[in-house]
């Protein structure tokens, strides 16, 4: 913690209003907590409404809530984009306000204007300060009528006690003359909860209930309780669940799962158990997700925010590749059994994980060694056997085969009778009963041994025994390398 340094005179600090307002409100909170306290706020803003006079009017709101013993100044009209403007400007300021040790943050801004703020630095008890978007920051002062600049540390953490929702209501260019209001989560017990998931494939509401925990609510609501309890276990103090942007009517316009403030950033986390079917009726398909995650991440969160999709009970495949090229983070089904490390990484807390989600993590971990592929939402992996017609003698596995082989966009599954394991594989357009044997040993020779294959009548399915080399589990955990990809054509790896 950086130790508070008296100044000699009250001190005023002077700011460049821009879309991005998280290097002034981190100047602000690093001056006045740690560095002598601010008395006066001085916002200048050009014309541009979208890029800096709606920013200096969110900003001077924000200050005023959070900071009220500050006094925040604005000029009565717009300044120019020119040096000379700011410059100007920050004379009338200084005129004004005698007696006063200035600080200039000139990161905001256009390029001009941040020469203007350069050029204050001749005048008398006045620095210039500036930060980097990857956190570095530096200061300017005149000594000996030379320039001195100095790399100046700010914890990015300082900003950790402000209330999240203040913060996205100052950022957001879309809640001007709207409202953000969320639910404060409570802690859970994370370790019991994995538990009783696990025991019962994550049904949440059972799980909840197995768990002592009260669970009227549906189960994507658990959820979001569930990973905004994680972050509380992470040690991040300012948590907000079901935050939602309101019209003065009440109409949500936007809405969040779950959002946090930590160590100068704004962590999003867009959750849903929907299952792919879902898609296009109940909810909008993930390529319109993707974009509005995007969007949200943009408006409310600025420059360094990061936004987390989980999505437990859906496949991404291709669009997980779009989601990370736009700057999301992902969180499917084959990236659960390292949930909290990943949740860890993604918040950036360290490499060790605090006790108790180190105990959940560990549960994972014994799960998966025991071929558990996939945790926070009804398995995939388990295809549904429909419900036989009474008096009918045979049970018809090809529906559940071929669906499960559908979901993942895969040409296989394996199945158990007893102690008997087979693999069923659509097979590919011109392929040989030679290849199909010659490719699927190759594919499993690591972990098992290959039977006599049986072909149907049409020849587009291929049936054969396969003898596991060593414990289910290890098969298990060797074929959930090839969950979403094909064994036998040549795009499969």
């Amino acid at each position: 913690m950086t130790r508070t340094v008296q100044p000699v005179y009250p001190q005023a600090m002077v700011v460049l209003a821009s879309e991005q307002l998280w290097p002034n409100i981190q100047g602000l909170v690093h001056w006045h907590e740690h560095e002598g306290g601010i008395e006066d706020l001085c916002i200048y803003y050009t014309s541009d409404p979208g890029r800096s006079a709606e920013p200096a009017e969110r900003f001077a709101k924000f200050v005023r809530k959070v900071f009220p013993e500050i006094t925040v100044h604005l000029p009565e009209k717009p300044g120019g984009k020119l040096p000379q403007d700011v410059l100007h400007q920050i004379d009338l300021w200084q005129r004004e306000l005698p007696d006063r040790q200035w600080i200039i943050n000139a990161t905001g801004g256009l390029k001009l204007m941040f020469a203007g703020a350069i050029r204050a630095m001749d005048r008398p008890n006045t620095e210039v300060v500036y930060g980097e978007l990857s956190g570095e920051w530096f200061r300017w002062r005149k000594t000996d009528q030379q320039d001195s600049l100095q790399p100046l540390s700010i914890d990015p953490s300082e900003t950790d006690d402000i209330p999240v929702r203040f913060i996205v209501q100052a950022q957001s260019s879309t809640a001007a003359e709207r409202q953000w209001v969320s639910e404060t989560p409570t802690r859970l017990p994370i370790v019991d909860l994995v538990k009783c998931g696990i025991e019962t494939d994550w049904d949440w509401k059972a799980t909840f209930q197995r768990a002592g925990v009260p669970c009227e609510m549906p189960p994507g609501f658990l959820f979001e309780q569930f990973v905004a309890a994680t972050l509380l276990e992470m040690g991040i103090r300012q948590v907000d669940l079901n935050a939602k942007l309101a019209e003065a009517t009440g109409q949500s316009v936007q809405e969040i799962d779950v959002i946090a403030n930590c160590h100068g950033r704004i962590l999003i986390f867009d959750c849903k158990l929907r299952a792919e079917s879902e898609e296009g009726s109940r909810v909008e398909s993930l390529g319109s997700q993707i974009r509005q995650a995007a969007a949200i991440r943009r408006d409310i969160g600025g420059v360094g925010a990061k936004l987390i999709m989980l999505r437990p009970g859906r496949n991404l495949r291709g669009f997980g590749k779009l989601a990370r090229e736009m700057g999301l983070y992902v969180i499917e089904p084959r990236d659960t059994p390292q949930f909290f490390r990943l949740m860890a990484q993604y918040c950036e807390i360290g490499r060790e994980l605090p006790p108790t989600l180190a105990s959940a993590q560990a549960l994972l971990d014994e799960a998966t060694k025991n071929g558990r592929c996939e945790f926070f939402a009804k398995s995939l992996m388990v295809p549904k056997v429909s419900t036989p017609i009474p008096g009918d003698c045979v049970l018809d596995l090809t529906v559940p085969l071929n669906d499960f082989t559908k979901t993942f966009h895969q040409d296989w599954s394996v199945y158990r009778i007893g102690h008997q394991f087979f693999v069923y594989v659509i097979v590919p357009v011109g392929f040989s009963q030679q290849e199909l044997r010659s490719g699927l040993q190759e594919k499993l020779s690591q972990t098992a041994t290959l039977g006599r294959l049986r072909m149907s009548k049409n020849g587009n399915v291929v049936i054969a025994e396969i003898f596991p080399k060593r414990e289910v589990k290890q098969l298990r955990q060797f074929l959930s390398q090839f969950v979403g990809q094909n064994l036998l054509d040549s795009s499969s790896s």
